[in-house]
């Protein structure tokens, strides 16, 4: 009896032994690290077209990772050997696929370059013989641009006075990557007479300025704010009543008046001078009080 139960414990003692012996080892942290980055390196590949490029490494390197896996799994002291294995299999794999997919991938299209805009303007655009005007210019998406009419290369944006003899069209063009563009503007030039100013009519023997006159000098003041090179006379005319010289100095006052009227709208007095024709030059040479209305006034001259 004792015989028998010390076999039954010899034979129990073979059983725990053999059943360790084919137990297998789970996977620790540091093996399943190292399969998840030769798997991320195996995904990488198949995203770039590895089951095109390189059908062959694919399939190996799968399968050394597969491989490493179960190695580590029995035998845990060998893991290390197969799972460098497997790393070398991915990384040949990637080298195979990587140029295959760069031949492969899609040129990036480049974009057109923006068409260049450009505005020209001349200030003023009427502009009396001898005076001059003030080219500005701007631009978008342009590198350089040019004026033509003698001006040349310019900056692509900036301000030119120009004084022309004769009327004129400048033309701006611009250039950039995407092509050019062109914008035009004309000066015209008029002889100082034939840019004719409205009259002001005053009241007889008055030298104040009337209602009807200030929209006509507010006129006269703009234009002379947009021609700064400009000067202006203004001549003083009476009617025939009165004696010659009560007149004249009539004349003188009108002229006065309305260049104070002027100067209080903004233009500086300096450029502008008066004198005085008293009753010597009529507009009408009637006698009558229609003719008279039309005699007492003052006259602009830009010279």
């Amino acid at each position: 009896m004792r015989d028998r139960n010390l076999l039954l414990v010899s034979l129990l003692i073979l059983a725990v032994a053999f059943a360790a012996g084919c137990a297998k080892r789970q996977l620790t942290k540091s093996d399943m690290d190292r399969a998840d980055a030769i798997a991320a390196k195996i995904a990488r590949a198949e995203k770039m077209g590895a089951k095109d490029c390189a059908p062959k490494e694919l399939a190996a390197a799968k399968a050394e990772l597969d491989h490493a896996r179960h190695e580590a799994a029995e035998h845990h002291e060998e893991a290390e050997k197969y799972f460098a294995a497997a790393d070398k299999a991915a990384d040949a794999l990637l080298s195979k696929t990587i140029p295959c997919w760069a031949a492969k991938a899609p040129k990036p299209i480049a974009m057109p370059a923006d068409a260049p805009t450009v505005t020209l303007s001349a200030n003023p655009g009427e502009i009396a013989k001898g005076t001059c005007s003030t080219l500005s210019w701007s631009t978008t998406d342009a590198t350089g641009a040019s004026i033509d009419k003698g001006i040349g290369n310019v900056g692509t944006s900036g301000r030119r006075q120009v004084c022309p003899p004769e009327t004129i069209t400048y033309k701006i063009t611009a250039t950039g990557a995407g092509g050019e563009a062109t914008s035009s503007a004309m000066v015209k030039v008029v002889a100082p007479g034939a840019m004719m100013l409205e009259n002001i009519y005053f009241d007889f023997d008055k030298s104040f300025i009337r209602k009807d006159a200030k929209p006509v000098l507010e006129k006269v003041a703009a234009h002379m704010k947009k021609t700064p090179m400009a000067k202006l006379q203004v001549e003083g005319h009476c009617d025939e009543r009165g004696t010659s010289e009560y007149n004249m100095a009539l004349g003188q006052r009108r002229a006065n008046a309305t260049k104070k009227y002027l100067a209080n709208l903004g233009v500086d007095g300096s450029r502008i001078s008066t004198i005085t024709y008293g009753e010597e030059k009529p507009a009408d040479p009637g006698h009558n009080e229609n003719a008279w209305a039309k005699n007492r006034r003052a006259v602009f001259v830009l010279r």
